[in-house]
């Protein structure tokens, strides 16, 4: 039997290098830069508090992508961008020191906490990794960075602790929860082909609700329209897994940031001067992608479930060599024909034992003997009918179950099986012959089926003892 050798045994593989530390540096802090400005641009932090801080998410994606050896470089990259960004907008020194810290600390935190609970890849499956990403990335990173970083607000703008500190912490937690899991999923499944054209069509009614829900209407529709994003991510999270709701939500939250930025929607300034608006969009942002994220982490548990139940319950019922039923999978089979057949015809069992084997196990070795036996499981397939069951018992040992005992069709199919057998076999180690001795036995429905099984190789017996490569058919039943 051909084995495929564990990961442990294979030797070590070239692994893609990671970049090299400059590199690192220069992409971390012009991508931090440009989200940082972005998030700036459409709602300042220091003025009304920004709705979700994507740039730290980005950086807690990007340092799970590398090995631990190169974070030095991703955040010196965040902290030069950080620091020089606040400085040009004149902030005083002291609340850029805090921000910088608290803007380098976040990521790193979140990253660390979720290496050291064992998910070093930072994946998002099974749901207990999503949990570990909701409480190290989303609530306790967050917690810690906020603190820090309010305190610069508080410095400029005189802001009570209270007001600022809230803001920052579900800002920042929303910017975890919006664009990390875009990298975090990055190695997810693709969406099946036949799922294109559903996702085009989701992707249109996402857009469609975009436009809809982030206008000034005036009326009642302001409070009913954005929460309709909610079904559309379900959705997503149904249907196209972590990967595709990650998606979703980086494309629904960015486009209610830019349009509550540019005055639009029911959450911008031109509606609610105050800035409760940003507030009310980050609660609404907050529950659903957390509620999307954990439908879909829910959703590829489930799958990853049933498919490994329905591996095991093939293991349990095939032989791993051949792909036939083995003796459990046999004994079910005939389970089921006996409680389906409506018109209780009687079954026939055919026990089928090649001949002179050994000699080629003998001559050839085991790998050789796999290939025969591989081979014969192929043509045993081939010479029955699809409603027909072939097994491997064990050893060179099969059996077929026809679902119906009519002499002639059983007596057509079998010499069918005699005649494909001993065709030519060129395998691996050369060209053999390859023939099969076989015992017949018909049973009604009524009759214990062990009966059968002991007759048939009593009839497998004699067709040994008669000379091989032929059938014996079982007079009748012992009792």
């Amino acid at each position: 039997m051909l084995i495929r050798p564990t990961d442990a045994a294979l030797p070590p593989q070239a692994a893609s290098p990671a970049p090299s530390g400059p590199l690192i540096f220069i992409i971390a802090s012009v991508l931090y830069l440009l989200l940082a400005q972005m998030a700036m641009l459409m709602n300042n932090p220091v003025s009304s508090g920004g709705s979700f801080w994507p740039a730290s998410g980005l950086m807690l994606g990007i340092l799970m992508r590398l090995p631990t050896a190169r974070w030095v470089w991703v955040i010196a990259g965040i902290a030069v961008s950080e620091f020089l960004g606040d400085i040009s907008y004149g902030y005083p020194l002291s609340a850029a020191l805090l921000w910088t810290i608290g803007n380098c600390l976040e990521p790193l935190l979140a990253a660390m906490l979720i290496r050291r609970s064992g998910n070093h890849a930072g994946t998002l499956r099974p749901l207990s990794n999503l949990l570990r990403f909701m409480v190290f990335a989303v609530l306790l990173a967050p917690l810690v960075a906020a603190t820090i970083g309010s305190m610069g607000t508080i410095v400029i703008m005189e802001t009570p602790f209270w007001q600022a500190w809230p803001k920052y912490v579900v800002g920042d937690a929303l910017g975890m929860l919006v664009m990390a899991p875009v990298l975090l999923s990055w190695e997810e499944p693709k969406a099946v082909p036949r799922r294109v054209i559903e996702g085009v069509v989701l992707g249109l009614c996402l857009v469609l609700m975009c436009l809809l829900a982030f206008r000034n209407w005036d009326n009642i529709a302001d409070g009913i329209l954005p929460y309709l994003f909610m079904p559309l991510m379900i959705w997503a999270a149904l249907r196209f897994g972590l990967r595709g709701v990650s998606w979703t939500i980086l494309l629904t939250a960015n486009a209610a940031n830019i349009a509550t930025g540019l005055g639009y929607g029911p959450f911008s300034a031109a509606i609610d001067p105050a800035g409760h608006g940003i507030t009310l969009l980050q609660i609404l942002l907050a529950i659903t992608s957390a509620t999307a994220l954990v439908v879909a982490a829910l959703t590829n548990d489930l799958i990853d479930g049933i498919k490994k139940e329905t591996r095991l319950q093939y293991q349990a019922n095939h032989d791993l060599l051949t792909g036939l039923y083995n003796r459990p999978g046999l004994s079910l089979r005939l389970a089921q024909l006996r409680l389906n057949t409506m018109d209780k015809a009687p079954i026939s069992l055919l026990m089928c034992d090649l001949d002179d084997f050994k000699g080629i196990n003998d001559t050839y070795g085991h790998l050789a003997g796999d290939e025969v036996l591989i081979e014969v499981a192929r043509r045993l397939r081939n010479s029955i009918r699809d409603d027909d069951t072939a097994a491997r018992l064990g050893g060179d040992e099969f059996a077929v179950l026809l679902n119906n005992g009519d002499k002639a069709t059983v007596d057509a199919i079998t010499q069918r099986i005699l005649d494909t057998m001993a065709q030519p076999f060129h395998g691996s180690f050369g060209a053999s012959r390859i023939t099969v001795s076989i015992g017949i036995a018909t049973m009604s429905m009524e009759q214990d089926p062990q009966l059968a099984f002991n007759a048939a190789d009593a009839a497998l017996y004699r067709a040994k003892h008669e000379g091989k490569n032929r059938s014996v058919r079982a007079l009748k039943l012992a009792a």
